[in-house]
């Protein structure tokens, strides 16, 4: 396959030919925000957490702009935190209130991004809106779904699709009302808990943790 040299931040990186640059990031430890990306699954952008700078100017969404020879990118510069920080700032004063207790702490993407941007969880946490705390729900004999965590990313609907070629996960409702619900019959969901290990933030518990 042929291979593509180009720079992330001043490092010189090669590529096959083809390859997204958020593709080529995480393959060199070069960090770059992310909710709704996951490797096997067809990347969508809805997130818009991967924006980064190429050739001193564009904006893009690293997810779905490949790699070219002699690009260069930076995961950081002003503009990109203009875009960046503002997203993720929001997704966690909506987010759950507290990472105690949670199964998915020290993994959890929203913990890493915090980390890399540096934002401080109790200034965020004053643009928290009030609302009533919501119960974890249950949406199959193999799994619970904790929708105060949920960053509405998509990907455990994607990957029922993906690997199923339907989905008995559904997004429902709209805008900060926007959950995860299963629809259809129960029987037909064949238990492989891909969805459970997939979500990048814990929203989705196996029973058998």
């Amino acid at each position: 396959m042929d291979k593509i040299c180009f720079t992330i931040n001043d490092r010189q990186v090669i590529a096959d030919k083809g390859a997204t640059i958020l593709e080529v990031a995480l393959q060199n430890d070069i960090y770059i925000p992310h909710l709704c990306y996951y490797p096997s699954l067809k990347p969508r952008g809805t997130c818009r957490l991967c924006t980064i700078q190429v050739n001193g100017g564009e904006l893009v969404m690293a997810c779905r702009t490949p790699a070219e020879e002699g690009m260069e990118v930076r995961t950081c510069s002003p503009g990109v935190d203009r875009v960046v920080r503002p997203i993720v700032e929001l997704l966690i004063a909506d987010h759950h209130a507290s990472c105690r207790g949670c199964s998915n702490s020290g993994r959890c993407e929203i913990q890493k991004m915090m980390a890399n941007l540096q934002i401080d969880r109790r200034r965020v946490r004053r643009l928290r809106p009030p609302k009533k705390e919501l119960p974890l729900e249950t949406l199959n004999r193999c799994f619970d779904y904790e929708p105060n965590k949920c960053v509405r990313c998509g990907i455990c609907v994607q990957t029922c699709e993906d690997l199923h070629r339907t989905s008995y996960l559904y997004s429902v409702e709209r805008g900060y009302s926007t959950k995860i619900a299963f629809f259809g019959d129960e029987s037909k969901c064949v238990s492989c808990l891909e969805c459970v290990a997939r979500c990048p933030v814990g929203v989705l518990i196996s029973r058998n943790t």
